[in-house]
């Protein structure tokens, strides 16, 4: 019993029940994509988020006491209830630009539940990494047109440099009498945008102090997104020149959830620069 009663307040003081709600947003924020049916690659994207913002959080335990003034507190709480409460809304108006919003939302609700905001310098990095979500849909909208043709030609110009017939007509790589259409599900933007938000959520957390680094590491972000998903391209061009249809199976797998694993090699890949580089600062 005695120990029983040293845990108790523990359990029940300010700091422990601030990572009791952020654990608790993070589960609502992540059935939010699932009930609203969004796809595989943006509910693995978030999650990638969310584990930067909780590493970038990781120094600043001792800090991590809620000090909020009552006006960041009544805000804080007025944002996250409302959050909570238009729940069905969210979740029907996922399908358009509402759902990259909840979550810089939600972190601004912790923010203020946890500083008044001049002193939000504690929360820069996780607050600019939840960021990356509706930046990196506005990105998605805005290149697609350009990623499309230039996927198209980076494709082609791998699939001539290995020897094979292929030609080029627009947004359409041919195998002979076969090909694929570059379109927007499978233009790379996914892997250009997991690749460099890796970049970008390392440098937030372990930061290069030389420029040409930081370049170097975003550099090799772009170059292996662009990389992997020629890859990518490439090989369901080459499913699709199967006898009787029967690299369709493998096909409609890259082109649709297989997909991801191009995404997760691409941010791997940059991840893998990022601390050569970084490795290679602190043993300068």
């Amino acid at each position: 019993m005695p120990k029983m009663r040293r845990w108790v307040p523990k359990l029940y003081n300010r700091k422990a029940l601030f990572f009791l709600l952020a654990a608790l947003i993070f589960c609502w924020n992540i059935c939010l994509l699932w009930l609203s049916d969004q796809g595989l690659g943006l509910q693995i994207f978030q999650l990638l988020l969310w584990l930067g913002i909780a590493i970038s959080l990781e120094d600043q335990m001792v800090n991590l006491w809620p000090k909020p003034s009552r006006f960041s507190l009544l805000a804080g709480a007025i944002l996250l209830v409302l959050l909570f409460t238009l729940s069905p809304v969210l979740i029907s108006w996922q399908a358009g630009y509402m759902k990259y919003l909840p979550l810089p939302a939600s972190i601004c609700g912790l923010a203020l539940l946890s500083r008044p905001l001049n002193q939000w310098q504690l929360f820069a990095a996780p607050l600019f990494i939840s960021l990356l979500l509706p930046i990196s849909g506005a990105f998605a909208v805005l290149s697609s047109p350009i990623q499309n043709r230039l996927t198209a030609l980076l494709t082609w110009a791998f699939l001539y440099g290995l020897g094979f017939q292929s030609g080029l007509s627009g947004k359409e790589i041919s195998i002979g009498s076969a090909g694929v259409i570059v379109q927007t599900p499978c233009n790379g933007n996914e892997q250009l945008i997991f690749s460099v938000s890796m970049v970008i959520i390392l440098q937030l957390i372990f930061p290069l102090k030389q420029r040409w680094r930081i370049l170097a590491a975003i550099g090799g972000a772009i170059v292996s997104a662009y990389a992997v998903n020629t890859i990518r391209i490439a090989l369901l061009a080459y499913f699709t020149t199967w006898e009787d249809r029967s690299g369709m199976a493998a096909f409609d797998f890259f082109h649709g959830h297989g997909g991801l694993i191009f995404s997760l090699i691409a941010a791997s890949i940059a991840g893998w620069i990022f601390y050569r580089l970084l490795d290679q600062e602190l043993t300068a």
